[in-house]
């Protein structure tokens, strides 16, 4: 039985608080976001400082994301069942918490361990707020409802990285890398305050969570992604490669059983129809091409900054600040221009990625050293520039093909997508960036890393042409009131 609230146009139509609810909604976003690129910036410090291996600091950023995807899709039906505004109550806590921890820890195998339980809390946070913007705005706004969530991404991604890289720099009362987490503490503290001034929501309370479904797809999805990351220095062993084959039959039971069980009691995990729609399963593979080469170019662009070229933690921040600049910039216009030109905007914007990271080889080839230079700096900015294009536009094209009665499992299911190529982006990404440096990460000099961070570009500029591909068969369903 559908709890008794009042519909989404009802709401909108007798409460004109539906914009300050977005500000508050949009609060937790940010204090992800900014959690995130902080980290990115300050990861080459955490390792050095905990000698930590390049495996363990890839960990440290896969297992956040790996622990984040693997619970969204459970979290938005919790969501459903108990109420967005809980969950969101519950995540913000749990997350503040584990910034806390993240900040005292002293060994890189706990810090990891509490990035895992970071990312839990944080996959309690995503699916809500795109279930509320989903269900709590009328079809003509949110072409502005998700530009403004896409800008606010693309905020946190330029000021998460210059923020991290003055907080290092600054090193205040001498805590260095630690004031990244312990940042998020005040931040955290601040939106559990705002978080009860929302209207609570739910969807179906009668349904029940699949935990078969759960267990096949995190078991599928681990034994896929940490062999990955491990295999590099463990010097892949045999029970690596059984551990991806065991990932592989674990997602092939996780499709039958989703299936068997939409025919028996109509309450599977995921229900699998909505990929009927070709444009869901498209736009989902556009998605997941996109971000993985996002954020492997992200991942190694900080590595190549800090240790091939030895960058200070605010130097890494002023050569992202075009890029986030750029990203910000496109975010807050790209949805709405997509209502107006159509898919030919992400397509522009993949297409722009693709040819920046080809440029960024032959910049590479011509001056390796000088990344502070208007050369390397309007190339990244171009970057940005490109990415809001294409990653804005996706999240509203996306989320408009999923049906009402399933935006708390569908935006759990594209949180998963996004976040599940983080993880592995990282993980191929960086298998390929040690493969191409044939040395250790500090017996390595500069043309090593130039030949290894050119190679990984390469991968990166294929990945983007690949999701220009997919974006060809997208086109925009179109909205009404």
């Amino acid at each position: 039985m559908l709890d008794h609230q009042p519909t989404a146009d009802k709401w909108q139509q007798v409460d004109p608080r539906r914009w300050y609810v977005l500000a508050v909604i949009l609060l937790p976003i940010l204090l992800n976001s900014l959690n995130t690129y902080m980290i990115q910036v300050a990861l080459p410090f955490i390792q050095t400082s905990l000698n930590a291996s390049f495996s363990d600091a890839q960990l440290m950023v896969t297992c956040f994301s790996l622990s984040l995807a693997v619970a969204l899709i459970v979290s938005g039906k919790l969501g459903d069942i108990y109420g967005r505004k809980r969950l969101l109550l519950i995540g913000v806590s749990g997350f503040t918490l584990m910034a806390v921890l993240g900040g005292l820890t002293t060994s890189p195998t706990l810090l990891i361990v509490i990035r895992i339980m970071q990312g839990l809390a944080a996959a309690l946070i995503q699916p809500q707020v795109l279930s509320m913007m989903q269900l709590h705005f009328l079809p003509r706004e949110k072409g502005l409802v998700f530009s403004i969530y896409g800008a606010l991404l693309g905020f946190g991604f330029a000021f998460g990285l210059i923020l991290g890289g003055i907080l290092v720099d600054w090193n205040v009362f001498d805590w260095g890398w630690r004031t990244v987490f312990f940042f998020n503490v005040p931040f955290g503290i601040f939106v559990l305050l705002c978080v009860p001034l929302l209207p609570e929501s739910r969807g179906n309370r009668t349904q029940r969570i699949d935990w078969g479904g759960a267990f096949f797809i995190m078991s599928g999805l681990f034994l896929l992604v940490y062999p990955l990351s491990e295999g590099q220095k463990q010097g892949w062993p045999q029970w690596i490669w059984g551990c991806l084959f065991l990932s592989l039959l674990l997602l092939v039971a996780f499709i039958a059983f989703e299936i068997r069980k939409q025919k028996r009691d109509g309450a599977p995990l995921v229900d699998l129809t909505i990929f009927k729609q070709r444009l869901l399963g498209v736009g989902m593979a556009s998605v997941f091409l996109i971000y993985l080469s996002m954020f492997s170019f992200f991942f190694l662009l900080t590595y190549y900054l800090q240790f091939g070229l030895h960058f200070d933690a605010q130097a890494t921040s002023l050569a992202f600040l075009p890029l986030g600049s750029g990203f910000f910039l496109t975010s807050l216009v790209s949805s709405r221009i997509v209502g107006r030109w159509g898919m030919v905007v992400p397509k522009i914007g993949s297409l722009v990625t693709a040819t920046c990271s080809l440029l960024f080889i032959l910049l590479l080839h011509i001056d390796a050293t000088h990344l502070l230079r208007l050369p390397y700096l309007a190339l990244l900015l171009v970057y940005g520039l490109g990415l809001g294009l294409v990653t804005t536009p996706l999240t509203r094209v996306v989320m408009g093909t999923i049906p009402v009665k399933d935006a708390g499992s569908g935006s759990g299911l594209f949180n998963t997508v996004m976040y599940v190529a983080n993880s592995l982006g990282v993980a191929l990404i960086s298998i390929l960036f040690s493969a191409a440096l044939r040395k250790s990460l500090a017996s390595a000099v500069l043309s090593d890393y130039v030949r290894a961070f050119s190679a990984s570009l390469a991968a990166c500029a294929g990945l983007s042409l690949i999701a220009f591909v997919c974006l060809c068969f997208l086109s925009v369903r179109q909205e009404k009131v």
